[in-house]
């Protein structure tokens, strides 16, 4: 087995455009650090641009973005924080996805926000240390530099020696407790009346693990 953690930055957060790619070691498999541009087909949105502050004159000479697929490494698993758009944006390769925000959601249900620079200050400290690492935060290098810090503190937390029980303990956290939209939003699944889980296992793009939290709840 093998794995990497991955990010991307991107154009946009629909229809979106991979501008830089980067990867870093896991704590299961050595790999050299490595980030790579790509030059996107559209403009890149004004939203995107406010968060990761890439030019489009930074990439001028820069590959097209639809190489982007072909040029991480191949490996069995993916680690990321939110590693979902990251496989998306990629092609939805067939590798396994690791989701260090779910299963940091699922580790300290206390936490006011578990986007990657919250969870690093409460796993790494409120210090001017932390501070000063995630000033690059949105930097894919640096994001996974990040998630690689708080990756360590996760492995060490769940006693895990390998990806593939990294990687089970990773889905049983991704499947929901608490509903997050609807009319039932902020309600146990339990609470969750039959009709409603009818509805929306009709509709398009549904969620295999919320289908599975209904399933469990036995709704």
């Amino acid at each position: 087995m093998s794995s990497l953690i991955l990010d991307t930055e991107t154009s946009d957060t629909e229809n979106a455009e991979v501008l830089s790619l980067a990867w870093a070691a896991s704590p299961f498999h050595e790999s050299e650090a490595q980030m790579v541009f790509f030059k996107p087909s559209r403009p890149i949105k004004f939203g995107a641009l406010a968060v990761h502050h890439i030019l489009e004159e930074d990439l001028a000479g820069s590959r097209p973005s639809s190489e982007a697929p072909g040029v991480a490494p191949k490996v069995d698993y993916w680690i990321g924080h939110n590693i979902d758009f990251d496989w998306r944006v990629m092609g939805e390769p067939p590798v396994k996805r690791i989701c260090t925000l779910a299963l940091s959601r699922s580790l300290w249900p206390e936490l006011d926000a578990h986007n990657l620079s919250a969870v690093a200050y409460y796993v790494l400290g409120a210090t001017p240390e932390t501070r000063a690492l995630l000033r690059s935060a949105h930097n894919a290098l640096a994001d996974v530099l990040i998630c690689s810090k708080i990756l360590d503190v996760i492995v060490k937390v769940l006693r895990v020696t390998d990806e593939r029980q990294l990687w089970e303990l990773s889905e049983e956290a991704r499947i929901p407790k608490i509903m997050t939209f609807g009319k039932h939003k902020g309600k146990p699944i339990s609470d969750v009346d039959r009709g409603y889980a009818n509805w929306y296992r009709r509709q398009e793009d549904t969620d295999p693990y919320l289908l599975e939290a209904f399933k469990r709840a036995r709704i």
